[in-house]
């Protein structure tokens, strides 16, 4: 992003009277999202080197699982209707409060969610879904102290030889130098880490069950983050 920044603003500077309205816009532009890609790249950086230094505390607090999915598909409201992507939520009725520490439930789901609409075609569909985990999901006791939340698309899905390597700092399902996506492949590393300070994990299935296409990603968090989980995941942080 940062060669594109400087290539585009010497341009400006160079030929300012030369260029014609539009094309002046377009490359201004082009700056714009490339100082975007680029910040979030150093987010990505400064989050992956407070959570492997344990310096990233815990802020727990309640919400309702309805408004934390609503927040964040609000954040791509504009991106899902410019790619013209049908987004559908899907919830348990019985879901209780959430107890644990929203803002990075909501991180994880980010991640999740921007992937999602990068790989999901135009007129393709994503879906959000909150339940409990199968009956036979680990942790699952006489009453339900999990709960899972899955966002699934009808994008390109995940080859089975990158399943694994895609939660890796640093890597991507697609690592060539003529890939269409961008990113600094630190979004589901960065995830993996803040569900292991949530007491959870997050997972992939490619495609789902029962569909031909796409890919599922879900994280698996305690319905109440509890003071024990917290001074566990704390004193490991740093691991």
């Amino acid at each position: 992003p940062l060669n594109a920044i400087l290539g585009f603003a010497q341009v400006l500077r160079d030929k300012p009277l030369v260029l014609k309205k539009e094309k002046a816009q377009r490359y201004a532009q082009n700056i714009i999202t490339s100082g975007n890609n680029l910040l979030k790249m150093i987010n990505d950086l400064l989050d992956l080197a407070k959570t492997q230094a344990g310096k990233l505390g815990l802020h727990v607090e309640t919400t309702s699982v309805e408004s934390l999915l609503e927040n964040v598909l609000s954040q791509f409201s504009l991106l899902t209707k410019k790619k013209k992507i049908k987004v559908k939520l899907v919830q348990n009725s019985d879901l209780p409060p959430l107890v644990t520490d929203v803002g990075k439930v909501q991180q994880i789901l980010y991640n999740f969610m921007s992937n999602a609409v990068k790989f999901t075609p135009s007129r393709g569909k994503i879906e959000i879904e909150a339940q409990f985990p199968s009956p036979g999901a680990k942790d699952m006791g006489p009453e339900p102290r999990m709960i899972r939340i899955a966002v699934t698309d009808t994008g390109c899905g995940v080859a089975e030889q990158d399943r694994q390597k895609i939660f890796e700092k640093f890597r991507q399902a697609d690592g060539s130098i003529t890939r269409e996506s961008t990113g600094s492949g630190l979004g589901l590393a960065i995830s993996k880490e803040l569900a292991a300070m949530l007491a959870g994990s997050i997972g992939l299935e490619s495609p789902p069950k029962g569909r031909a296409e796409g890919s599922a990603f879900w994280l698996d968090i305690p319905i109440t983050l509890t003071i024990d989980e917290k001074q566990t995941v704390q004193a490991t942080g740093s691991d």
